[in-house]
């Protein structure tokens, strides 16, 4: 955690901290879940146990490629659970589908395997891994090439293919299991004539209805039996998953005005420091929260109120400190030149059976490929326009023969390219250049450049404005007499308005929930709260996270399975009372003497309403809401007669069906059958079946005991 790191900056408040972990140590299991015992498996599905190891292995394993993916040598927390979250999915799904597969005797030949990987037209994935990066491109002899050397490729590019591999295989199964699903769903002509003449028929229906709205909720006179009666009739709807819910206070660290002032004087003796430093690049990474950047910016792309003096004054000149957003800065001009924003070119490559990174990309020697090298320039000196020809017959990039070397347009500053782009700059149009990478020699010819405009590299350093061991320990001591004193719910709460705190509820969140606001690292809170030793108004002891400490109290327990009446109480009363209105409505209705629904509308001193066209399917009733009961019933009604009272969720409705307009009449089907089976095979595609399977499957999930 990144407190941790903001500890070892004050190793004044690492005693403090080691006191309490002694403390928690001596007490025992304080802050370990009572009951549960020691286990190295951190689930089992249908059966067959998880390793943790093994779970972990999986999880690092993406890790890393999403690290890879995003050229990041660090994920945020909320990216590595979402890694872990996928990893454990990905098990239950492998597992479940797994046990089908052998059940129905599915399986991949080699044949199959091997035609996925090197067919002309290759499995999805395997065009995702080969794609050239640069013309985006893919070539099926690439991956010829790299299979027929795979033993000389570095052991993690080995790992890698065999985990694409078995992904290729896994997809195959899927693809398979998914066909013979979503095949065997069969309409029978008399479904397909029943649901076409539902969705298209129609009626034009008049109607009074009394909203609930009108009545006073006075008039109603609801005991507890009839919030019980509704409840128990509609308990099927107040299913819950187990959750949790719980309140917690922040004491945030934040810089004292003693941090400011001692930090102000170390930016002033940095700022004299650096007029004199003469390797900047080194002297910034020493003193700099971040990283010395060596790319050319122009004006636009500047800070805003150092632009103008950086494209004015001169190469060498450093800019007085400044703070901006909590953070100090010093800027050095170090260079100003005019650079196009972009670079058309393109490239051949000439490797060699010894680079570093060719993956034996050719097997000409060094001296071989320099020979060679030599004798491409100088054909390009005397004509650029066979640059193509060559590169067709030289070039080693599996993907010269269709892109033609064409690199298109490098913008500068991409750090992909920053070597490419250096070059291009040297060269004039059709005047060919080289440069060696780990892939051997590239031949570069450009073709076109942006018109240049004045850029600067400039040098800066920033320092973050942040607490000092000191504040970090003040606001630890704060914490912790908060946290000792208060070990009561009606404790916690009075100690809350008393010292005018923040007091904030996660409400009703889950056993794998990540994410609680204005906490970074939530995860060590909610496993607290599930723990079996914690019990509703525990206050938890003191969590870090990042410059805060937090507290936590657990207020609500929700068990999995229906929701409590009393807990439910307060969230259906309003749909009891409605029903009670309902009663009260249609008994007052059926008390009136009336003839038709212009006598009835005048009695109860409203409108009559139309609806024209109201389909079978429809949900709504214009100014009414959401009424399917009440649509149902008006359909099944004979025309021309007045209905009974029909009490829906929003008024108690008395209608008459002018006319029921049926479909018109047709004998092809075709298009209702089509519909109706890519509806199901929508569903398909979204795994449903997996999640039907995972209901039914026996999953012990010991995650919360991990992570």
């Amino acid at each position: 955690m990144a407190v941790i790191g903001q500890i070892r900056k004050h190793s004044g408040l690492l005693v403090v901290i080691i006191g309490v972990a002694l403390a928690a140590f001596v007490l025992g299991d304080f802050l370990k879940p009572s009951g549960n015992k020691q286990t190295t498996v951190i689930g089992e599905i249908d059966g067959m146990e998880i390793p943790a190891q093994a779970f972990n292995d999986k999880v690092a394993e993406q890790i890393q490629n999403r690290k890879d993916q995003q050229q990041t040598d660090r994920l945020t927390a909320q990216d590595e659970f979402q890694i872990r979250q996928q990893v454990w999915n990905q098990l239950i799904e492998e597992t479940i589908m797994g046990n089908q597969y052998d059940k129905i005797g599915l399986t991949v030949s080699k044949e199959e395997l091997s035609n996925d990987i090197l067919g002309e037209i290759p499995n999805r994935l395997v065009m995702q891994s080969f794609t050239d990066p640069n013309s985006g491109t893919f070539d099926p002899q690439t991956v010829r090439n790299f299979l027929q050397n795979l033993n000389q490729q570095p052991p993690d590019m080995q790992k890698r293919y065999l985990s694409l591999e078995k992904m290729v295989k896994d997809d195959i199964l899927k693809t398979k299991y998914r066909n013979l699903v979503s095949k065997n769903y069969h309409i029978p002509q008399a479904f397909a004539k029943l649901d076409y003449k539902i969705k298209n028929q129609s009626a034009d229906v008049r109607y009074v209805a009394s909203k609930y709205a009108s009545v006073a909720d006075t008039l109603i006179n609801m005991s507890d039996s009839d919030l019980r009666d509704y409840y128990e009739e509609f308990k099927y709807n107040y299913k819950q998953d187990e959750s949790r819910t719980f309140d917690y206070v922040i004491f945030e660290v934040k810089p004292s005005d003693e941090d400011r002032n001692a930090l102000q004087n170390e930016v002033n003796q940095i700022y004299e420091q650096m007029q004199t430093a003469e390797d900047i690049p080194s002297f910034i990474n020493a003193m700099s929260d971040v990283r010395y950047d060596s790319a050319y910016h122009k004006q636009a792309d500047l800070p805003a109120n150092i632009a103008a003096d950086l494209m004015t004054l001169p190469v060498g000149s450093i800019l007085p400190p400044y703070i901006d957003n909590e953070k100090h800065y010093i800027t050095k001009l170090i260079d100003r030149m005019p650079r196009p924003d972009s670079i058309k070119m393109s490239q051949m490559l000439i490797s060699f059976n010894t680079a570093s990174a060719g993956f034996q990309l050719s097997e000409r020697t060094q001296e071989e490929a320099a020979v060679l090298v030599d004798s491409i320039m100088n054909a390009l000196k005397k004509s650029p326009s066979i640059f193509e020809e060559l590169v067709v017959k030289y070039s080693d990039y599996p993907s010269a023969e269709k892109d033609k070397g064409e690199m298109g347009w490098i913008v500068d500053g991409d750090p992909g390219y920053a070597n490419f782009f250096e070059e291009g700059i040297k060269m004039g149009l059709n005047e060919p250049g080289k440069i060696e990478t780990g892939l051997g020699t590239h031949i570069l010819l450009v073709s076109e450049k942006t018109a240049p405009i004045e850029k600067v590299k400039a040098g800066t350093i920033v320092r973050a404005i942040e607490p000092s061991s000191e504040t970090f320990r003040e606001v630890y001591r704060q914490a912790s007499k908060f946290a000792s004193e208060n070990r009561t719910m009606a404790q916690f709460d009075t100690a809350v308005i008393n010292q005018g705190l923040n007091k904030r509820t996660a409400e009703r969140i889950n056993i794998m929930t990540n994410r609680v606001p204005g906490i970074e690292f939530s995860r060590q809170i909610v496993r607290w709260v599930f723990w079996e030793s914690t019990k509703v108004g525990d206050v938890s002891s003191i969590f870090e996270d990042e410059k805060q400490f937090v507290i936590a109290l657990l207020r609500e327990i929700r068990p999995e399975g229906y929701t409590p009446f009393e807990q439910a109480k307060e969230q259906i009363r309003t749909l009891a009372l409605n029903r009670l209105k309902g009663k009260y409505l249609s008994d007052k209705i059926n008390a009136m003497q009336y003839n038709d629904l212009g006598d009835l509308a005048r009695q109860l001193n409203i409108e009559v309403d139309t609806a024209k066209n109201l389909s079978f399917t429809a949900r709504n009733i214009p100014g009414f809401g959401s009424e399917p009961k009440v649509i149902g019933e008006l359909f099944s009604l004979e025309p021309q007669k007045l209905s009974p009272t029909i009490a829906g969720n929003n008024a108690v409705f008395v209608a008459i069906v002018d006319r029921f307009t049926p479909a018109a009449e047709i004998t092809d089907f075709s298009t209702t059958v089509y519909q109706l089976r890519n509806a199901f095979e929508s569903r398909i595609n979204a795994n449903a079946y997996v999640r039907a399977l995972e209901k039914e499957a026996d999953i012990e999930d010991n995650r919360l005991l991990f992570f």
